[in-house]
């Protein structure tokens, strides 16, 4: 069985045949990949998907390699990125080393080369990401990117409940009233959810995800059943 990297990928390259050779591959390492022919495409898809790493060819049509990381990076020093090219040019690499790149590999990209480069990244990744939460039923939550892993396995997860989590795991020693946690929902993500709604929520997560994660005791609230807080790398 393959080893399915926990992160979530966009591979961006203009020329079909490579596109789809390499979607190909990149699906037996990944739950979710998104793909792109141009760096237009790519910057939708970035907005609309949010991708942990990103492979990019330099050379496309529309906006280059180089010119769409640019253009992530005005906000955003977190994403991975893999830069590919037919060339070593010494002004783009150099380029490349200023946009914060993770590798910058030269083309045709052998299997192994990639598969590294890719490692590398998600250990950045790690590092970026901060503290995991690990549940007693065996689950993971990584803070920073909202994700759920049980048995290595994504649980997908509304906006709401992520936001519900992200708030047990702010601070997890503490119980959070239904109320506190309705108010929260309003005041840090602008969402407004009776106290029904909450609790609606919360019977469906403990449907969704396998075990006991959640601790509610009478008269104080709920908070999360941690059985370790890691630290990455």
């Amino acid at each position: 069985m393959r080893k399915k990297f926990p992160y979530t990928m966009l591979y961006v390259e203009d020329e079909r045949k490579i596109r789809q050779a390499y979607m190909r591959l990149l699906k037996n390492y990944f739950q979710h990949v998104w793909t792109a022919e141009n760096g237009e495409e790519a910057l939708e898809l970035y907005h609309q998907n949010g991708p942990e790493i990103i492979i990019a060819d330099i050379l496309m049509p529309k906006i280059d390699g180089l010119q769409l990381i640019e253009h992530i990076r005005k906000n955003d020093f977190d994403t991975r990125v893999i830069l590919l090219t037919a060339h070593s040019e010494k002004e783009k690499l150099l380029k490349a080393a200023e946009l914060h790149i993770s590798k910058y590999l030269i083309k045709p990209v052998k299997k192994k080369e990639l598969l590294q480069a890719i490692e590398l990244a998600g250990k950045q990744l790690e590092k970026i990401k901060g503290e995991i939460l690990g549940f007693s039923n065996g689950c993971i939550f990584r803070v920073r990117s909202k994700r759920l892993l049980c048995q290595n396995h994504e649980v997908e997860l509304t906006k709401n409940e992520s936001i519900f989590l992200s708030i047990l795991a702010s601070d997890p020693e503490y119980y959070f009233s239904i109320e506190e946690i309705s108010t929260l929902f309003y005041i840090r993500y602008d969402k407004d959810l009776s106290s029904n709604a909450v609790k609606a929520l919360i019977k469906r997560l403990r449907k969704k995800i396998p075990g006991n994660f959640i601790e509610n005791r009478f008269g104080y609230g709920y908070r999360l059943l941690l059985s370790a807080v890691l630290t990455p790398f």
